[in-house]
């Protein structure tokens, strides 16, 4: 967003960019690039993109502004004039388009980028941050005093559009006189960054940021980076140095990928596929719908960059470029979708896929634990989507659990199976909304004391995952906090015996006809040991986690009721029931029922009535005092 400035020429149009983006603007020239060499990798990848724009269009739509023209980015250099023009025939822009996309860090993720800035330590995560928020256009202001852009977008009825900035925080547009179609932008160089009108040093700069670029780059008419294909080079010729240059020109990401697998397929189908997995989720996921981010070519061709048929949206994290000769150039979208040879081609993927994610974690756990960190929320989803790699991918989840140390904070479904004891067949989890909730959670009390192993799902996904999976090694996944849960099938029970049973189970009866529509039953609990009461989902009804779920996608969303369990050998227990057997009509008695289920409540964060649980510690406290001052 930018307000408008009056000025003299009414073809001309000032605009001033809003405070935000000027201080974002300040950010990039002074404080994130020292390199400043980037500015040249930013604006040839821009070209590229508008190449590859007008590539794909071409394929269907030959009704537009030089059909023929070549595909390439020119680079001139003027000593004299001290300019740096970069030249491409691409899509171009139309005056809205212009103040849109020379725009971009005006985009709802400024906010963002700016405090990722702030908390980046040193320079390199500093660069990371580049290509995550669509900003490196604007590192030209870093050699630049004055960038021209001159644009015509490829509908035949556009005009040309003339851009100018100093980039003090203005800019002005104007209506342009260009006949071809495409941007050229003009930048004039500042006195201390002249290196960057010497020929040789830009090559060198093309060479090492933009060799793979699929388009010809000339300075002074002469092409001076390799176009061919990186995918299709035999694999002993490309170095590590290499792969990871491809994938920050593919993503945009400076940081080196986590691994990459370079695939050459042959029968029954010829294609060709890099693939990489990032080091670090992209910024972009937290504002975007999900979607593949695998380019699409046929026979070196760019078709599209959002290919949803190669891959399933729990594998969205893998960035690469997939090339085949068996389609059709003119291949559309509704075409890849019936198309048996994208079938044949996402199966291998995803198979070579999930071996890379297997080898990952049987040789590196703690690369693996990277990747964790980074991919494993959506990797999840797979579990619970996807029946024909179900069992596969179940391998790959890790988890914390009651019984993880410093050393190992993360385990596998396998490790709990291995360490399960001697008698127990079923794996036992709590779901929560963080660790440090369902460490503190009272249903652990039970399996603490009997060594009984509990997986915490900190993570929404995770009730998923476990409807889905229901079983792993041919043990069933039992919530804790299911009201039908019996631990006598795996451990000892509980030491010492009550003698007040019977005042237990009265007290069981007047819990019920005083809690009757804030509960669905009050029980003897067989699980607690060191809290007095805990509720429980009914058997057959939701999870408190999943029924926390539903209500944040819908408000109106009424949950069932839960079973209080009582713990008949705590004091507070104990004293009720005693209170009860000498005054059933003691007026504190249904106040403390009350209370049982706010304790409980409380506890798990939800606070039904807050008046009635005032009242309850005020009568609380005014007793506890009162008996105070009587002992002293």
């Amino acid at each position: 967003m930018s307000e408008d400035v009056q000025t003299e020429d009414p073809q001309v149009e000032k605009r001033a960019f809003q405070t935000e983006v000027q201080q974002l603007l300040h950010l990039l020239v002074h404080s994130l690039y020292t390199q400043k060499e980037i500015f040249l990798r930013e604006l040839i990848s821009n070209a590229s993109d508008a190449l590859d724009k007008i590539h794909h269009r071409s394929l269907t739509d030959r009704n537009i502004l030089d059909p023929d023209a070549e595909l390439d980015i020119e680079i001139e250099v003027s000593s004299s004039n001290k300019t740096l023009t970069i030249r491409d025939r691409g899509i171009g822009m139309t005056r809205d388009e212009v103040s849109e996309n020379i725009g971009t860090i005006a985009r709802s993720g400024s906010a963002e980028f700016a405090k990722q800035l702030a908390e980046a330590d040193d320079e390199q995560e500093k660069l990371k941050l580049i290509g995550q928020f669509g900003v490196g256009f604007y590192s030209v202001f870093m050699v630049a005093d004055r960038v021209v852009i001159t644009t015509r977008s490829a509908d035949p009825e556009a005009d040309g559009v003339l851009w100018e900035s100093t980039g003090d925080g203005a800019y002005t547009l104007s209506q342009a006189d260009k006949a071809d179609r495409g941007t050229e932008i003009k930048i004039y160089i500042r006195s201390d960054c002249e290196e960057f009108l010497d020929a040789h040093r830009l090559e060198a700069i093309i060479r090492k940021h933009s060799d793979f670029v699929a388009y010809p780059i000339k300075v002074a008419n002469k092409q001076v980076n390799d176009t061919a294909a990186l995918w299709t080079r035999p694999r002993n010729e490309i170095t590590p140095e290499q792969y990871n240059e491809f994938y920050t020109h593919l993503t945009g990401d400076s940081e080196e990928p986590l691994a990459h697998e370079h695939i050459v397929v042959d029968v029954p189908i010829q294609f060709y596929a890099v693939l990489y997995i990032p080091k670090r989720a992209p910024v972009q996921w937290l504002h975007t719908e999900p979607t593949i981010s695998l380019n699409l070519h046929v026979a070196r061709v760019f078709i599209q960059d959002d290919c949803k048929e190669l891959l399933p949206l729990w594998l969205r994290f893998v960035r690469g470029v997939v090339d085949c000769d068996d389609l059709p150039l003119n291949v559309s979208r509704e075409t890849l979708q019936q198309n048996p040879i994208i079938t044949k081609i996402r199966a291998t993927l995803v198979r070579r896929i999930i071996g890379m994610l297997e080898g990952m974690a049987k040789k590196d756990e703690e690369q693996y634990m990277t990747f964790w960190h980074a991919c494993g929320t959506i990797l999840k989803e797979g579990v619970a989507t996807d029946a024909a790699h179900q069992a596969q991918l179940a391998k790959l989840l890790r988890y914390r659990s009651s019984l993880s140390d410093d050393d190992t904070p993360y385990i596998s479904l396998q490790n709990y199976v291995d360490r399960m004891q001697s008698e127990q067949d079923k794996i036992y989890y709590l779901a929560g909304e963080s660790k440090e909730v369902i460490a503190q959670s009272p249903l652990l009390e039970a399996f603490r004391k009997r060594g009984l192993e509990v997986l915490y799902f900190d993570e929404p996904v995770d009730e998923w995952v476990v409807q889905g999976l229901q079983k792993f090694a041919d043990k069933e996944f039992v919530g804790v906090d299911a009201a039908e849960l019996n631990l006598e099938e795996d451990a000892v029970e509980l030491e010492g015996v009550d003698e007040q049973k019977a005042e237990t189970i009265e007290l069981i009866s007047f819990l019920k006809n005083k809690l009757a529509g804030r509960v669905e039953d009050v029980v003897e609990s067989k699980r607690l040991t060191d809290s007095p009461c805990l509720l429980v989902a009914s058997q057959g009804g939701l999870s408190r986690n999943m029924e926390r779920l539903m209500k944040m996608t819908d408000q109106e969303f009424k949950g069932s009721l839960r079973t209080l369990e009582i713990n008949r050998q705590h004091p507070i227990i104990r004293n009720m029931a005693a209170v009860l057997k000498r005054d059933r009509d003691s007026a504190q008695l249904e106040s403390w029922a009350h209370f049982l289920v706010d304790f409980v409540l409380l506890g798990e964060g939800t606070v039904e009535d807050p008046r009635r649980l005032s009242q309850s510690l005020q009568s609380i406290m005014g007793a506890a005092t009162e008996h105070a001052t009587e002992e002293s």
